[in-house]
């Protein structure tokens, strides 16, 4: 399973696509952001320790890596993109590497750890399933790996265990006591198989139709029948045909037309069909999969974004656990050990708070959303730190941004407080098909007409 979907993600269109949509949706194109939330005796954040954790961090994150290619945005999206093409990712933890941290990580192919190697459980001896020796809870103990990739033939290989505390195994459970992973799209390689068969299939019949105009047919007569021109060396029958010409069969034939109508008509919802199945296994929504936006609305992409966001960020969430914090962690003990990075205090436990900030996403229609968000701020149902984090934004970045303009436009005489009124465009995007005041003041006895407030009340109050 682990060649074919490797075959897929490099030949089949829709298994590329997918690929590339989990990077992209789920690491963004740097990854979550680290960030620091140590605080000091009274409870407050300790910006200066956060701010030096961060910035140590950020450095070695420019070449984490044993041999110095990728930096840990690279190989984020390299190791993804890996746990979902082969069912599962192997990192190596080196500790006391080289470099001024003393720590790096190595991508292990899956290839590496032998899965024919299976020694069953007896005394003193631990079992080994698939390469990978366990207890008898069956939590991993080591892991028996060749010391090179199969493709380096130039010497004996020899196997080598690797203790469970130095390497991270990122996979899905989809099963008690599994251990080793299924590529993501397990369920749907047949599909795309198939689907890339079919279409082959009609390609070439629609190139056949297009070359072929028919064939030759004697016609029953008495007497002889004409000479049929025949090439002398292939011994195949010799027709010329030109734009807007026909020549003249033989005596005793007649051209039979052949015109097969491909791609057949139902071509265009076979596919779609089957790319909705696909999608359906992927945790996709069609149209992102299939690139077709071909009769969507606002509503309809809406429902679809939001099942696969939630695809999505259950993914972010798993990789954020698996591999984020506990390489972090790694790295600030080895840093503090090394002294690369230098804090005030001797319980190193505390210097781990922290979070990760995934990336967000921009709505369909983000006027709308914003008035939404608006809305749920002052009526104490969301904060504006929670409306940042689903796009992506640190609200302590937005903060500090704000202060800053603020800072610099007074230093120019410049007023950026915006105008008073409200933005014809907010006002616009509020007047929806349902009446505002229905929604937002409905059951109230309020001032004005039937007891209802104006619109410019109901905008003033949302406002602020």
């Amino acid at each position: 399973m682990r060649a074919r979907s490797r075959e897929q993600g490099r030949n089949n269109p829709y298994a590329k696509a997918y690929l590339g949509a989990l990077t992209v949706n789920v690491l963004g194109p740097s990854g979550p952001k680290l960030q620091a939330e140590v605080r000091d005796n009274s409870g407050n954040l300790n910006d200066r320790i956060n701010g030096k954790i961060e910035e140590a961090f950020y450095e070695w994150a420019k070449r984490p890596t044993v041999d110095g290619k990728l930096t840990l945005a690279g190989f984020s999206h390299l190791a993804l993109r890996t746990a979902a093409g082969d069912g599962e990712k192997f990192i190596r933890l080196w500790r006391g590497f080289d470099n001024p941290w003393s720590f790096a990580i190595e991508s292990v192919d899956a290839d590496q750890i032998d899965e024919l190697y299976n020694v069953p459980p007896g005394r003193g001896q631990p079992e080994v399933r698939l390469g990978i020796e366990v207890d008898r809870f069956g939590r991993p103990l080591g892991y028996h790996a060749w010391d090179r990739p199969d493709y380096a033939m130039y010497s004996p290989r020899e196997r080598v265990r690797i203790p469970a505390s130095e390497m991270l195994h990122l996979y899905n459970h989809e099963r008690v006591n599994q251990t080793r992973g299924l590529p993501w799209a397990h369920v749907v390689m047949w599909a795309l198989k198939m689907l890339e068969g079919y279409s082959e299939a009609e390609v070439v019949a629609a190139r056949t139709a297009a070359a072929k105009m028919g064939f030759w047919t004697r016609v029953p007569k008495e007497g002889t029948y004409g000479e049929i021109p025949v090439d002398k060396q292939t011994g195949a029958i010799a027709l010329d045909a030109a734009p807007g010409s026909f020549d003249f069969g033989p005596e005793g034939y007649q051209l039979q037309p052949w015109d097969p109508q491909h791609p057949s008509a139902n071509y265009a919802d076979f596919v779609k069909a089957k790319l909705r199945e696909i999608a359906s296994g992927l945790g996709m929504s069609y149209n992102a999969l299939a690139n077709d936006l071909e009769g969507v609305n606002y509503s309809s992409m809406r429902s679809g974004l939001l099942i696969e966001r939630e695809v999505w960020r259950s993914v972010q969430r798993w990789w954020i656990e698996g591999f984020l914090q506990p390489i972090f962690e790694e790295w600030l003990n080895m840093a503090l050990l090394s002294g690369a990075l230098t804090l005030d205090g001797r319980n190193s436990q505390k210097f781990k708070a922290h979070r990760w900030a995934p990336r967000g996403w921009q709505w369909v229609d983000p006027l709308k959303d914003t008035t939404a968000g608006i809305a749920g701020i002052k009526t104490g149902l969301t904060s504006r730190r929670r409306l940042l984090a689903e796009q992506g934004i640190d609200f302590d970045t937005v903060i500090e941004e704000l202060a800053e303009e603020e800072k610099r436009a007074k230093e120019k005489g410049v007023d950026i407080s915006g105008p008073k009124s409200e933005p014809s465009g907010f006002a616009a995007a509020s007047k929806d098909d349902d009446d505002v005041d229905d929604d937002v003041d409905a059951g109230k006895p309020k001032d004005g007409k039937n007891g209802k407030k104006s619109r410019d009340e109901v905008l003033r109050a949302l406002r602020g």
